[in-house]
């Protein structure tokens, strides 16, 4: 599956997967081809736990497109217009949205500046850990660039994976580094895979966009 070209193999149901096994399988000339591997646990109710192989085999802690691939997946299978996951760095909440599919983060921690010479810097966290820096022309890290309030360019290179065609947690983390700058109620966030769209809250964070299928298969 993928949100805005950011990749993933979903695995229903438990999976020990090796780190070797991991960086096989997402291996875009001798495996599968993913960004990395989400694996669903078994549900308590409408909340279901989800492991994350990054594609290097390391571990991550949250995804926004994973979790919107996820909860796509869930839903399509499953019923109903809401679910929560679980994953290592928190709990999101996910729904159908106009959009595709929309999830909720707890808000963000107060971003902190990093001292860059010459350029505006922030760590943010939302679960996993980002840096995002404003400048003039979008780079490489979380490198983003305010437009108007309601649009903002952004590249990501991601920790374990590199450059993604989209993130959906950088998403969040620019909009939220975006605190010195009046910024929308509803904020596009463009990457090279597609249009992201965050509100953010006082109390809540919502990540929107599109979680599409490519194909599916099953083990014998």
């Amino acid at each position: 599956m993928h949100g805005c070209g950011n990749d993933f193999v979903v695995v229903d149901g438990p999976a020990d997967l090796t780190a070797d096994r991991v960086r096989e399988l997402c291996d875009r000339r001798r495996g599968v081809g993913a960004g990395g591997i989400l694996v669903i646990g078994a549900p308590e109710g409408r909340c279901w736990p989800a492991m994350i192989h990054n594609a290097d085999g390391s571990f991550g802690e949250s995804c926004g497109n994973g979790a919107r691939c996820v909860a796509r997946y869930l839903l399509d299978r499953h019923g109903g217009d809401t679910l929560q996951l679980a994953f290592p760095g928190g709990k999101v909440t996910a729904r159908k949205d106009e959009a595709g599919i929309a999830i909720t983060f707890a808000p963000p921690a107060s971003p902190q500046p990093v001292g860059l010479k010459g350029t505006r810097a922030y760590r943010v966290s939302l679960g996993n850990p980002h840096v995002v820096l404003f400048v003039a022309d979008p780079a490489n890290v979380e490198v983003a660039r305010v437009l108007a309030p309601d649009l903002a360019l952004l590249r990501v290179d991601e920790r374990g994976v590199g450059e993604t065609l989209a993130s959906g947690t950088g998403a969040c983390a620019t909009v939220a580094a975006a605190c010195e700058q009046r910024m929308a109620e509803r904020v596009t966030v463009r990457q090279s895979g597609g249009d992201l769209f965050v509100r953010a809250g006082p109390h809540t964070y919502e990540l929107a966009g599109p979680a599409e299928y490519v194909f599916e298969g099953s083990t014998t």
